[in-house]
């Protein structure tokens, strides 16, 4: 446990407590269909959701009403999500590329420097990426906070399988 500050610490201890009581399993099998879309509430998950140094500081696929879902908010919802993307009229080699980012047509900026990702409570919010680049850079200028690529739709035009994405 070298490195690890008290709240980890008392961390792995619960953890250690619930697997030595044998109430629960650390990785409980599931169907695929709770841990996508459902929701799982038991085991390691249902844990961090009612453990008070984790309960608040979870993301957002962590949800009260079902519990952990890789997919949680993302069933025909755009939740936090508002996308700008270039038809290609103007340039056809801009076709599909993603151009603004925010979390509501309202917001949407060319890059990343003021987005922020918050606990599935709401409670703690920070910077998506606050720190430096390799460059130094930090904010709209760091390559880090900038949109790059396509809403995956399919591939920009005239790609070549020999070409390097920057």
């Amino acid at each position: 446990m070298v490195g690890l500050g008290t709240a980890g610490k008392a961390g792995l201890f619960g953890v250690e407590n619930m697997l030595k009581a044998g109430t629960d399993e650390l990785f409980p099998l599931t169907k695929v269909g709770n841990f996508l879309f459902r929701g799982i509430d038991t085991g390691a998950a249902g844990w961090m959701m009612t453990y008070v140094l984790t309960k608040d500081r979870l993301p957002p696929v962590f949800r009260p009403e079902n519990g952990f879902a890789l997919f949680n908010g993302k069933q025909d919802t755009s939740e936090n999500e508002c996308y700008q993307v270039e038809t290609g009229q103007e340039d056809w080699e801009q076709h599909t590329v993603i151009t603004k980012w925010g979390k509501d047509s309202q917001s949407l900026r060319e890059d990343l420097s003021e987005a922020e990702t918050c606990t599935w409570t709401g409670k703690y919010c920070q910077k998506w990426w606050p720190n430096a680049d390799a460059d130094g850079n930090t904010g709209e200028n760091s390559t880090c906070n900038q949109l790059r690529g396509t809403d995956g739709h399919q591939f920009p035009p005239f790609v070549n399988k020999n070409d390097q994405e920057d």
